[in-house]
């Protein structure tokens, strides 16, 4: 997608693309992170302060700025397929980059602060300050990546497909903006479906924290955080796959890269040899 002109030219796909590069820093950040502490005991963040500040800070901006492409690709895609003139002409590549260099600089601020009362106490990477930490767990979670989102692609998936069946009807609605608009709402299942059960059990969390709970209870919500922590991943890394089956235009770059990448350079192309006769 990255290396096709026309992807990076449509602001729905554009959007996607960056969301898409902000998903794999997430899962680097997160999920190899995760795997060295569990598997091998390595984390440097407990010994590194500055690992500790980046992880925080990434931690913060990165799902942030991916889910909010997200959203944006939602709201594009509604603008493509709407009926109406005056809303297909916001969906254009200059305003396209105006918003991005807003999120990307809103992102930056808003995770800055982790840069600052990130520290390590007793061997554990973590917010020192309780304002900042208080309102990371419950505005920035609870606003930016899950109120806010959810509603924006629950309510602008539905218009985006609803517009979508209007104008198939009609045959006002090219292939490849039809294939677009099933990618757009599919990505939106999948963010419900990792996103859903960990702010459930966020909610099951907070509400019970004051609770006195034994050892076996305690291990049981740990083994269910660490679930639903990498189910939550899931709007990342299947991503992929989702678009695999949906779109065959997307199958088909993918088929051909493929090819040009692995099957091509390993064919012996023939050369014309001239072949001398003994006498």
């Amino acid at each position: 997608m990255s290396t096709k002109r026309s992807y990076r030219t449509k602001p729905s796909t554009f959007f996607m693309l960056l969301s898409a590069i902000a998903g794999c820093i997430h899962l680097i950040n997160g999920t190899l992170a995760r795997i060295l502490t569990i598997g091998f005991n390595i984390d440097l963040t407990r010994t590194s302060i500055g690992l500790c500040k980046l992880r925080q800070f990434i931690y913060i901006i990165v799902p942030g700025f991916g889910i909010t492409c997200y959203w944006l690709s939602t709201i594009n895609q509604f603008l493509v397929t709407s009926r109406s003139a005056r809303l297909r002409q916001l969906s254009n590549m200059k305003l396209v980059y105006r918003t991005i260099i807003i999120i990307i600089i809103f992102w930056i601020v808003h995770g800055t602060p982790t840069l600052i009362f990130a520290n390590i106490e007793s061997g554990t990477c973590i917010i020192d300050n309780s304002i900042l930490s208080m309102y990371y767990v419950y505005v920035h979670f609870w606003s930016f990546c899950t109120i806010i989102p959810i509603s924006i692609l629950i309510i602008f998936g539905i218009l985006a497909y609803r517009n979508m069946r209007l104008l198939t009807n009609v045959r006002q609605l090219h292939g490849i903006d039809r294939q677009l608009t099933l990618m757009v709402c599919g990505q939106v299942l999948l963010i419900l479906i990792g996103v859903a059960p960990y702010t459930l059990f966020n909610i099951y969390s907070t509400s019970t924290a004051q609770w006195n709970k034994e050892i076996e209870q305690k291990n049981k919500e740990t083994f269910i955080l660490n679930v639903v922590s990498l189910n939550s991943t899931i709007e990342f890394g299947a991503s992929f796959y989702l678009f695999i089956i949906i779109s065959s235009s997307f199958r088909q770059q993918v088929k051909q890269y493929l090819y040009n990448c692995w099957i091509k350079p390993n064919i012996v192309q023939p050369t014309d040899m001239n072949i001398r006769t003994l006498d």
